[in-house]
C-alpha cells in the first residue's frame, strides 16, 4: 500500500510503503511539497503522486521506489485516475479549475479541460468512456468523455461534493456531499440525481464492496462510518 504523507509546516514530503501483512513502514520515497491523493496504474508498475504545491506529478517505478520523472500540470493538482487500460492519466487540478490529460507513456501533456471551480476527485469509469470529477466549490460533478476528453455534462449534486465512487454493475455514481452530510446517487444513463442518502458529518470517501450490495462512507467531521444498503 502506497500512502502520501506531508505536514503543514512542509518538511516532510513523501509516499511511505505500507506493508499490509504487517501494518509497518517498509520505506519512504520523497517527492515535492504537498503529495496529495496518489494513484498506481493499471498493472501496478507506476505510482503518480500529485505535488499540490508544486504543479507536478511525480511518477514512481515501484519496482525500484525511485521517481522516475516529474509531469508539469497545471498548478495545485489534487488527484489522478487512470482509464481502464492505463495509457491516460486524469487529473484534477484544484486551483486551477481544470482537468488535465496525461499520456502515461510519453508523460506529454495532453490536454486540460476547464471545469466549475475547485475540482477536488476524479474518478474514471471502469467500462464506460466517462470520467467524473467533483467540483467542491461549485455544488457539481462535471462528465467527461474520454474518447474526445471533452467535458459534456454538468449535473449540480450538493455542498462541498468530495468524492465519487460507482456502483458495481457500472449503473450509478455516489458522489459524497461534504457540506451536506449525505452522499447523492446519479443514474449514468440519464445523468440525474434519483437519490439523495443521509450519512454522517462531513462524508469524504466512499468505497464500494465488490459484490455491489454495501458503500462505506467515512465522515470526517464526527469520526464514524456510514454503511448504505446499495441493494435496497
Amino acid at each position: 500500500m502506497y500512502v502520501s504523507v506531508f505536514d503543514d509546516a512542509r518538511t516532510i514530503a513523501a509516499v511511505a510503503v505500507l506493508d499490509t501483512a504487517t501494518l509497518k513502514i517498509t520505506r519512504t520515497i520523497p517527492v515535492r511539497t504537498r503529495p496529495f491523493l496518489a494513484a498506481v496504474t493499471p498493472g501496478g508498475k507506476r505510482i503518480f503522486v500529485p505535488n499540490h504545491d508544486t504543479g507536478t506529478v511525480s511518477v514512481i517505478d515501484t519496482a525500484t521506489g525511485t521517481v522516475e520523472k516529474e509531469i508539469h500540470v497545471p498548478p495545485n493538482p489534487h488527484s489522478v485516475a487512470f482509464n481502464p487500460d492505463g495509457s491516460r492519466a486524469y487529473i484534477a487540478d484544484h486551483e486551477s479549475n481544470v482537468v488535465s490529460v496525461v499520456d502515461t507513456s510519453s508523460y506529454a501533456l495532453l490536454t486540460s479541460m476547464p471545469v466549475p471551480q475547485s475540482p477536488h476527485n476524479v474518478a474514471v469509469h471502469p467500462t464506460r468512456p466517462l470520467a467524473m470529477v467533483a467540483s467542491y466549490d461549485a455544488g457539481s460533478v462535471s462528465v467527461i468523455d474520454t474518447n474526445t476528453n471533452t467535458v459534456v455534462k454538468t449535473i449540480p449534486v450538493h455542498a462541498e461534493p468530495q468524492h465519487i465512487a460507482y456502483s458495481a454493475d457500472g449503473r450509478f455514481a455516489y458522489v459524497t456531499n461534504d457540506g451536506d452530510n449525505s452522499v447523492s446517487v446519479i443514474d449514468l444513463d440519464s445523468f440525474t440525481e434519483t437519490e439523495r442518502i443521509p450519512t454522517g458529518a462531513g462524508p469524504t470517501s466512499m468505497a464500494v464492496l465488490r459484490n455491489g450490495r454495501e458503500g462505506y462512507v467515512s465522515n470526517v467531521d464526527d469520526g464514524t462510518l456510514t454503511v448504505v444498503n446499495l441493494a435496497g
